[in-house]
């Protein structure tokens, strides 16, 4: 008995079904993907050792990483079939994220985690920051090892094993947390730098209108990561409001609020060439902010120099 199925349609319906439920899952990522309103999460009980001082700190370097792994469609970067390509805001958001990750965690590593430059970094945050973050952020694959969601993870588990183990009665294993006004200071400074990038980023001539919102979007990704050390670094070290001045702080923290907030129906490059446009430009108001922030972060740096 022979069977004639006709295999020409079968395959057509098909691939009109996957091809319905992919424009169906991209719709749903657009929808209820958010890249406005991220805080940072405060520990319950203001930090009073070492160790407490140590997982606020790696916390608040891991929490927006760790939120945009966790969140409704996961990490876009490395999804297939041209996701992030459409859904590119959410997607930009996510590699301003990781990029920033990577710096802070090289940063934050050299300077609590040690007692002094010639000091070695903890073999954990070094793994964290040299092989699980530097991991490229469009990597997929069928096994877990491959792909760049389980390295990041692994990344954020070695930072939080770093803290538990900071004053540790196990000698062999226990960590040190140290932070000075002068690792206090490079912190800042790494933040000012963050912000001298991001306004590279908005200042480039060959941003043109359809690329203005990747732009945006990648800028608010990088300000989340500072945004979220720069807390952590308030909570753990009161230096930071004392000599850095509290109007500069509440300002800085204020700014970077507003830029979490920022998010525009539709973003308007308003031509932005000239800036003259009937049109508004989002990319001059991001600017606007941003400028804010690096020159207040300028002065708390000078303050606590002197």
């Amino acid at each position: 008995m022979q069977f004639n199925f006709p295999v020409r349609a079968l395959l057509a319906r098909l691939a009109v079904i996957l091809g319905g439920l992919l424009v169906i899952y991209i719709l749903c990522v657009g929808a209820f993907s958010t890249v406005a309103k991220q805080s940072y999460r405060a520990p319950e009980t203001a930090p009073a050792t070492d160790q407490a001082r140590a997982a606020c700190m790696a916390e608040a370097l891991v929490q927006p990483l760790e939120e945009e792994l966790d969140s409704l469609f996961g990490w876009l970067p490395n999804d297939l079939f041209l996701v992030p390509r459409i859904i590119d805001n959410k997607t930009s958001y996510q590699r301003g994220v990781v990029y920033a990750t990577r710096q802070a965690s090289d940063v934050l590593a050299k300077a609590i985690a040690r007692y002094g430059d010639r000091d070695t970094v903890p073999a954990l945050l070094v793994s964290a920051t040299s092989r699980d973050f530097a991991y490229a952020e469009n990597v997929w694959g069928w096994w877990a090892i491959y792909n760049s969601e389980k390295r990041y993870r692994d990344g954020i588990d070695k930072w939080r094993q770093w803290a538990s183990l900071v004053d540790s009665d196990n000698k062999k294993q226990a960590q040190i947390y140290n932070l000075t006004t002068n690792n206090v200071v490079e912190i800042i400074n790494w933040a000012n730098s963050q912000m001298e990038f991001t306004l590279g980023v908005l200042n480039d001539v060959k941003v043109g209108h359809f690329q203005s919102d990747d732009v945006i979007y990648y800028v608010k990704g990088v300000c989340r990561v500072v945004d979220n050390v720069l807390e952590g670094l308030v909570q753990c070290d009161s230096s930071l409001v004392e000599r850095g001045g509290k109007e500069n702080v509440e300002e800085v923290l204020r700014r970077f609020h507003m830029i979490s907030q920022f998010n525009p129906v539709y973003v308007v490059a308003g031509s932005y060439g000239v800036g003259d446009s009937f049109w508004p430009n989002h990319i001059a108001a991001m600017a606007r902010h941003i400028d804010i922030v690096s020159n207040r972060l300028t002065d708390i740096a000078r303050t606590m120099e002197k």
